[in-house]
């Protein structure tokens, strides 16, 4: 019993996790379109394992984001060093 229940919160954690770095990807997609589109820095780096917002967060790229995209990407670093 305690195994199941030990289980069941570990899984339950798992995707509280996994929810947040998808609500945090689809704001990404959203808020830092134009450094990503056909033209900006960003877009020839291929999606996966952090390369665009790594792209996104580099100092000559973030100082030409939006408000609203500087805001995903520090909230994307806060995420990362936990």
């Amino acid at each position: 019993m305690k195994r199941i229940l030990v289980l069941l919160v570990t899984f339950s954690a798992g995707i509280g996790v996994a929810s947040a770095e998808d609500a945090n990807q689809v704001k990404f997609e959203k808020e830092c379109a134009a450094l990503l589109s056909k033209g900006g820095p960003c877009a020839d780096v291929p999606k996966g394992e952090g390369r665009r917002r790594a792209c996104v967060a580099k100092p000559e790229n973030l100082e030409k984001a939006s408000p609203s995209c500087k805001a995903v990407i520090e909230e994307w670093k806060a995420a990362q060093k936990k």
